[in-house]
């Protein structure tokens, strides 16, 4: 059976905007595979993570077997709390256009990352709402057409969203960690809009768990991969710096295995037109390697 792997890059902050994300652009190019894109339509405030030293068990091991200095930079670690937070879309309009000039997808990533990872657990309906309208609106301003695809900073998301992207008519989400497609139940409801959620770990949860040396994690990586569809998430402050090495070895591994890529946006369409999904409900729990909750694919 053939191995289908859809390959989402997550944008966290505005150094990986704009540092990492022509690179990564660069290599797919290089490779000639198409990626979905997913980026923050608001301020960068990465500094504020501070706290999750307190209240996150685990988080200070994760950030030092990432390195988390030389992976994003004192400028970014600043940002909310020295620095002013930075607009990620607004002060990259071009960048965003040449995503879609070369093909790949871009869906929107929140407003800001941050504030949404940490709250949207308990955030009510109007406040959710009111972030995702604005996030909408900053999109449709830059791209001039309306968004249709979300993936979840760090996995989390509550029924009040999925009920706002049924209503809207998204195409698809991409905010949990699981094993297929389906679609979500929260909250006492079924939604109708496809959940496409991660399959495979991420770089930063397995470093130092699975080895240090990039072509070997790739190895591990491509060793993860399943017959049939794999969703592998990256981050351009990650693979789009520092470990660039690692995500061309894995796309060169990968690919001699005979994997097709494919963009989430397609593989959504492939969805609607391949038969019913399984009703899946979404619960919050933990996965190897990541400090702090995330949404997870039920029974």
């Amino acid at each position: 059976m053939e191995k289908v792997i859809g390959l989402e890059v997550h944008v966290d902050t505005f150094e990986g905007m704009g540092r990492g994300v022509p690179r990564l652009l660069d290599l797919f190019e290089k490779y000639r595979v198409r990626a979905s894109f997913f980026v923050p339509m608001g301020k960068d405030h990465t500094g504020w993570t501070v706290k999750r030293v307190f209240t996150r068990p685990g988080f200070v091991s994760k950030a030092q077997r990432v390195g988390v200095l030389e992976t994003y930079g004192l400028k970014t670690l600043m940002r909310g709390i020295l620095l002013p937070g930075a607009e990620i879309a607004l002060r990259h309009q071009g960048l965003l256009r040449r995503i879609t000039a070369e093909g790949h997808e871009l869906g929107i990533h929140g407003l800001d990352h941050v504030h949404w990872h940490d709250h949207i657990k308990r955030m009510d309906r109007q406040r959710t709402e009111k972030t995702l309208d604005k996030a909408m609106r900053v999109y449709e301003a830059l791209l001039g057409n309306r968004a249709v695809s979300f993936a979840a900073p760090g996995w989390m998301i509550n029924a009040h969203a999925l009920a706002f992207f049924e209503e809207r008519g998204f195409v698809y989400t991409s905010d949990t960690r699981g094993r297929t497609p389906f679609y979500p139940m929260m909250g006492g409801r079924t939604f109708k809009t496809p959940e496409i959620p991660s399959t495979l770990p991420t770089l930063d949860e397995m470093v130092g768990l699975e080895g240090n040396e990039q072509t070997g994690l790739a190895r591990f990586f491509a060793r993860s991969l399943t017959d049939g569809l794999n969703i592998m998430s990256v981050h351009a402050e990650l693979e789009g710096n520092r470990w660039t090495g690692f995500l061309a070895s894995f796309l060169d591994q990968s690919l001699e295995r005979g994997c097709r890529y494919e963009r989430l946006i397609d593989i959504a369409a492939s969805l609607r037109t391949g038969g019913d999904l399984p009703v899946c409900e979404c619960l919050y729990g933990k996965v190897r390697g990541r400090a702090g909750e995330v949404t997870l694919q039920g029974p």
